[in-house]
């Protein structure tokens, strides 16, 4: 049997390569790639040249060490460090660093870093884990060091406290701001208002745009004469009237908003949203429970009155209970006069428009019930009405109106009490400022107790006696306002019937804008109609064909 011949084994030792060592040889020596990051929290002018000092202050610091080669400085001027991914160039240079283009990442200090100690930790022992340190200048510590991380803990803790103080100092801030009444409106992003300079007291003064103020009239006209929003933005489009953006193509959710901001009437609910955690920065509504929330009036100039307003706010109010009562596609619409009008007296449920071929192949426009279209003649046994003859019966009930006019009038000026309208609004604000007195004695009996000055029975007691008057004087409110409205409403309806009948277009079924000021709903019944009028009144036709 061979024997094998077996080779001596060498085992040589390779020789470590110092990459600070300047005498290492070219081939041997490997810079070390070197990054800094600079970040400033705000774009004040006293910051930005310190900004600018952070970038020169990198540059030459890796350029003076013969050992290190720059990669880059990465910069974010006016960001905010509670958030990593806010900041594009942080996120950039965590990218190249595990992309392995960065071993070492200097930093003037931890708050430049970061102030959420989640986020500081979690980059740093990433950071860490692929063997890249992270030095900070004005601590003098080195991540990779021992112990560095548990000081890194300690600081990135400190760093957090230091945002939440300044959010609390933010936050205080404004509520002096809201107590005082100040407001801000964002006239880049509201029509009807324009920067005026500044009032004595070193507020913002704002006056009306005249041109903008008449786009929120028409809109909150439209609306509340039975207009949908679709065929707002529609018209506006049409128009070439331009959003607050600038666009030619008008949203809903644009319209809506001006529909639903109470700044036009001249007031403002101040407080609104709040931020529940200063590191999310995600603002939540307000309910009034988290933060406190203010009501100031009189703050700037007024576009509409806030009947007008509150109108709006009825108006989208019945449209959204219209739509419960909706079957299928038939939503409110106000793509022909009687859209969203027309109710089923036998199942209540709102009246679709359809177009039918006759045997002679005339093409003819009906009403009938969208819970039968859509579940059949078992569900609702009711009958489709020709829309010309919806249109007759419609005249002859306005004429039944017209012909008794003055009595009309003079019924519904009574029935609503027009001459007692101011002293409502006198006592309504003896009202709202008894709730206003109500709300801060709550508050002083709220700060009371924690401090201690009062004990928890009374407290209780007190602050009892306090919610049964709110809910009174709430109540009360409540009652009031729709009065008011209701007031406003009527006022308008006379106004649209008289002229109406001055200019003979009371009984027209093409002007859809009158036809909605007027009527509240028709019920259609299997042998004519009950018009239902915005002032209250009631008017039963038979059917004219």
């Amino acid at each position: 049997m061979a024997t094998a011949t077996t080779a001596r084994r060498i085992v040589r030792e390779i020789p470590r390569i110092n990459l600070f060592d300047t005498t290492a040889t070219q081939t041997q020596r490997r810079l070390l790639q070197v990054a800094a990051y600079a970040r400033v929290s705000t774009e004040k002018e006293e910051q930005e040249d310190n900004f600018e000092r952070q970038v020169e202050h990198y540059t030459q610091m890796i350029a003076s060490n013969k050992d290190w080669e720059k990669v880059d400085i990465y910069a974010d001027p006016g960001i905010s460090g509670t958030r990593a991914e806010k900041r594009p160039n942080f996120m950039r240079m965590i990218n190249d660093c595990r992309a392995g283009k960065i071993e070492k990442v200097l930093v003037k200090s931890i708050s430049r870093f970061a102030r959420n100690t989640v986020d500081a930790l979690q980059y740093i022992r990433e950071l860490k884990d692929l063997g890249i340190s992270v030095y900070f200048e004005s601590e003098n510590i080195d991540t990779l060091t021992p112990g560095g991380e548990v000081l890194i803990t300690i600081l990135a803790a400190m760093a957090e406290q230091e945002s939440r103080t300044i959010s609390t100092n933010i936050k205080w801030a404004w509520q002096r701001k809201f107590q005082n009444g100040e407001i801000i409106l964002n006239t880049g992003l509201m029509l009807g208002y324009k920067k005026n300079g500044k009032d004595e007291n070193c507020l913002t003064v704002y006056v009306i745009d005249e041109a903008e103020a008449e786009i929120v009239r028409r809109i909150y006209r439209e609306f509340i004469e039975g207009i949908t929003v679709t065929r707002i933005c529609k018209r506006l489009e049409a128009d070439g009237i331009l959003t607050p953006l600038g666009k030619t193509h008008w949203q809903h959710n644009v319209v809506e908003s001006i529909l639903t901001n109470e700044k036009y009437t001249g007031n403002a609910i101040l407080g609104k949203t709040y931020k529940p955690d200063v590191l999310t920065k995600h603002r939540k509504k307000n309910d009034g429970e988290k933060a406190p929330m203010y009501y100031v009036e009189n703050t700037h100039p007024a576009i509409i009155d806030k009947e007008m307003f509150e109108m709006a706010q009825a108006e989208m109010k019945n449209r959204r209970e219209a739509g419960t009562r909706a079957v299928g596609n038939s939503r409110f619409t106000s793509k022909y006069p009687f859209s969203g009008l027309l109710v089923c007296g036998e199942c209540g449920a709102m009246l679709r428009r359809q177009v039918r071929t006759m045997g002679t192949g005339e093409r003819v426009a009906s009403w009938g019930c969208s819970y039968r279209i859509v579940n059949g003649r078992a569900a609702c046994d009711s009958h489709h009405v020709r829309e010309d003859v919806m249109e007759k019966t419609y005249a002859a009930a306005i004429k039944q109106m017209a012909d008794n006019a003055a009595e009309v009038i003079e019924a519904v000026r009574e029935g609503t009490q027009l001459a007692m309208q101011p002293d409502n609004a006198e006592e309504r604000e003896v009202v709202e400022q008894e709730i206003i007195e109500l709300q801060e004695t709550a508050l002083t009996l709220h700060k009371n107790k924690q401090s201690g000055l009062i004990a928890a029975e009374a407290y209780d007691t007190e602050i009892r006696a306090c919610s049964e008057r709110m809910k009174e004087l709430e109540a009360r409110q409540a009652e009031m306002k729709t009065a008011a409205t209701r007031y406003a409403e009527v006022k308008t309806w006379i106004d649209a019937f008289e002229q109406g009948l001055q200019d003979g277009s009371i009984a027209e079924t093409d002007d859809a804008g009158l036809m909605k000021t007027l009527v509240e709903r028709i019920t259609v019944n299997s042998d004519g109609i009950e018009v239902e009028f915005k002032c209250g009144a009631r008017v039963q036709q038979k059917y004219v064909r």
